[in-house]
């Protein structure tokens, strides 16, 4: 099968289920992956599904009375989350593994949570009144990059979780860890370690990720009926029902009823949901002490720290 050769994590309820959503593309396309904006209907009863995808969200909550800016780790499974009805959300969405150049810490302390920006980074006092008072996407925008440039920590990227990062990626997250372990000639247990640090979750959850993520943009982007079975096996799973049964973990939703809410939105027309938006492919920040990826060297010998 033909490989994707980028991860492109992504919320789709965020999209396919709240009013006016807007998105854009970052300009600091290495680490952010994207900018985006809605507002809960206040006539939804129902809460917002949060799909895992091993990235770590700002989100700005809009209120009039108390704006509030958020540190959104990822979840583990499907998780639906209450946002205040009626009110405009503004986000911006990191790649995996990018937070930490701005937070300076493990990103494993946000799994799962949501904690005050403001008490892991200082500079950002002030920050929600700012975004939340501003008169447009385009203004928040602005001063959430200005905020970035000027916070952002002097940290280095960690070749190691880069080099396994890029792997995954390439196939859509196909891959066993064993043969991670082998490429790079570190110990799972280390691997572990490290990829929980600069990424929040453990690599084996995060290949199940990328390869949930994977097919959910295939099948968002398919206008009439899949065939399940092809798409599992394509993926790398074992057989349809455990597609089935991990789509359903990690989304809520079985294939069928994800594929029903796709097309349901789109005989809706554009209306007041933002356009679909296609990332930018995930470019890895190349490490200064990697060298050729000989496979008869163990990445371990291709580094010099």
């Amino acid at each position: 099968m033909g490989y994707v050769k980028n991860y492109r994590p992504a919320q789709p309820f965020f999209e396919l289920t709240t009013e006016n959503y807007v998105s854009r593309l970052s300009a600091r396309q290495q680490q952010l992956a994207q900018y985006y904006s809605f507002v809960i209907s206040p006539e939804s009863k129902e809460s917002i599904v949060a799909v895992p995808d091993g990235s770590i969200d700002i989100v700005f909550h809009c209120s009039s009375s108390k704006p509030q800016a958020l540190i959104c780790g990822s979840v583990k499974k499907g998780k639906r989350i209450e946002f205040a009805k009626g009110d405009l959300y503004f986000g911006a969405r990191f790649y995996p593994g990018m937070a930490n150049l701005l937070l300076g810490c493990p990103m494993d302390q946000f799994t799962e949570k949501e904690i005050i920006l403001s008490d892991v980074q200082k500079k950002a006092d002030g920050l929600a009144e700012r975004i939340c008072s501003a008169n447009s996407f385009d203004e928040r925008v602005q001063l959430f990059e200005q905020f970035h440039r000027n916070s952002e920590e002097q940290l280095s990227s960690s070749a190691l979780v880069s080099f396994i990062l890029k792997k995954i990626n390439e196939c859509n997250g196909d891959i066993r860890i064993q043969e991670l372990e082998e490429e790079t000639g570190y110990s799972t247990r280390y691997i572990n370690s490290c990829f929980k640090k600069h990424v929040g979750i453990a690599p084996k959850l995060f290949l199940r990720i990328v390869r949930f993520q994977h097919c959910f943009n295939t099948l968002r982007s398919q206008a009439h009926s899949l065939n399940f079975a092809d798409l599992a096996l394509d993926a790398g799973y074992y057989d349809q029902a455990h597609f089935i049964n991990e789509f359903k973990e990690f989304s809520l939703y079985t294939p069928t009823q994800a594929h029903n809410v796709t097309l349901s939105q789109d005989k809706r027309g554009q209306g007041q949901k933002g356009s679909s938006l296609r990332l930018p492919d995930f470019h890895l920040p190349t490490h200064p002490h990697i060298h050729s990826l000989d496979r008869n060297t163990p990445l371990h010998h291709r580094l010099k720290s």
